[in-house]
């Protein structure tokens, strides 16, 4: 219990932004309490399973080397802040995955997370009918965005994730009753990214649709029964733009009322002509204390902004070391996950983590996804424990030598 426990709540920090929680003057607390969490779950994972069974002892090796040529030019300028290296508890996650699915007694973490997740979408849905204040409205009087946690993009991302879990279990729901219910709920998702306008979500979902055709038994049979979804899936989309609101759809069409890049590509350009003499880069977590007490203008119209991309972003502050480490990192995670998916056979699992999958590429692309730790570590350790969970599934039972000598069965049963 827990582990579960711990589980639960060190996934519910992704549900919590930065700004919510600097509403609710919890910014301190939280920092601590998710600390206690991560080390909590670690700890009570090893009381429970003490045996060391890294899904790949390799990848942390070669990431805390690569951590190494970082911290020593941060000490060299003397600017080392310790919240500025949050990335590092990303590492640990290859070690203790194991050691969590295996204390989790056999239960499957994405069911956990889907229930879990099914009360914030049904929750946030409810404010969205019932209560939407001003302050939850985002953007310009003709293009409103309805933010509920205080990060569009990770609202976004959580409703997605539930989305597209939520779609696997209509697909596989024994009754037809079982099947509308999952179908609403989708749904609602769906309804609730539409109202973020984030475009960072239609990408999630293609990256999805590649990886899921990618690790399929059979990729082309596969691709041919997901294109009645995916027509199913645009119809949808075109309905919603003719009824009830085109704000979705302006923001993908160049030239519409806005800038199509938000502003990212200047800012990009700004920040990579700072880089180019810097080899190691202008240090880690510059790109958050240049823009801590506001965004400087540029060039009197528009305003400085994070990189908006993670390669881009690791580069600035750490040069080539940091772009290998997040590179390393994103491709081991990536790889992890379709070997995973391949051998599963549990349809909520293999969509999940793949969907978790698809969001990181994605707000690596678009987003500084590891800058939003609490959201990246909640996912990620559903993304890892679960692979573990198959490995650990897929795995033959282990005789001991005794018994092999003797030869018994693990069982008792001795062979004839």
């Amino acid at each position: 219990m827990p582990v579960r426990l711990l589980f639960a709540i060190l996934f519910g920090f992704a549900c919590v932004s930065s700004e919510a929680a600097g509403l609710w003057s919890l910014d301190r607390v939280r920092i601590l309490a998710f600390l206690a969490a991560y080390g909590g779950l670690v700890l009570a994972a090893l009381l429970r399973e003490p045996r060391l069974e890294p899904i790949d002892a390799r990848t942390p090796a070669l990431l805390a080397l690569l951590l190494v040529p970082i911290l020593l030019a941060d000490v060299v300028r003397g600017e080392v802040e310790p919240i500025d290296y949050k990335v590092a508890l990303v590492v640990p996650l290859f070690l203790f995955a194991p050691n969590v699915a295996r204390a989790l007694d056999g239960r499957d973490p994405s069911e956990l997370v889907w229930r879990l997740l099914t009360l914030y979408v049904v929750a946030t849905a409810l404010i969205a009918v019932f209560v939407v204040p001003d302050f939850l409205r985002r953007g310009r009087p003709d293009l409103t965005r309805v933010d509920f946690t205080g990060s569009l993009v990770a609202h976004a991302g959580l409703c997605t994730i539930y989305l597209l879990a939520t779609l696997a279990k209509v697909r596989t729901s024994a009754q037809p009753v079982l099947a509308a219910g999952h179908l609403c709920l989708a749904g609602t998702a769906g309804a609730m990214v539409l109202l973020t306008g984030t475009r960072t979500a239609l990408v999630t979902c293609a990256i999805h649709l590649v990886l899921d055709v990618a690790t399929a038994e059979r990729p082309g049979d596969r691709f041919v029964r997901l294109l009645p979804a995916i027509a199913g899936a645009l119809g949808l989309l075109a309905v919603y733009t003719i009824l009830v609101s085109d704000d979705f759809l302006e923001r993908w069409l160049p030239g519409s009322t806005e800038d199509w890049s938000s502003g990212r590509a200047v800012s990009q350009l700004h920040w990579l002509a700072l880089a180019l003499d810097e080899p190691l880069g202008l240090g880690f977590g510059v790109v958050r204390e240049r823009l801590a007490e506001g965004r400087p203008a540029l060039d009197g119209t528009r305003w400085l902004e994070w990189p908006h991309n993670e390669p881009l972003r690791f580069y600035i502050e750490a040069g080539l070391p940091g772009l290998l480490f997040v590179g390393l990192l994103l491709f081991e995670l990536v790889r992890l996950a379709m070997r995973a998916a391949r051998a599963d056979d549990r349809p909520l699992r293999r969509a999940t983590m793949l969907a978790i999958t698809a969001d990181m590429l994605a707000q690596s692309a678009f987003q500084n996804y590891f800058n939003s730790i609490y959201y990246a570590v909640g996912l990620l350790l559903v993304l890892t424990t679960s692979a573990a969970s198959v490995e650990t599934a897929s795995r033959p039972a282990v005789v001991p030598r005794d018994n092999q000598l003797r030869g018994d069965l693990p069982d008792g049963r001795r062979v004839a």
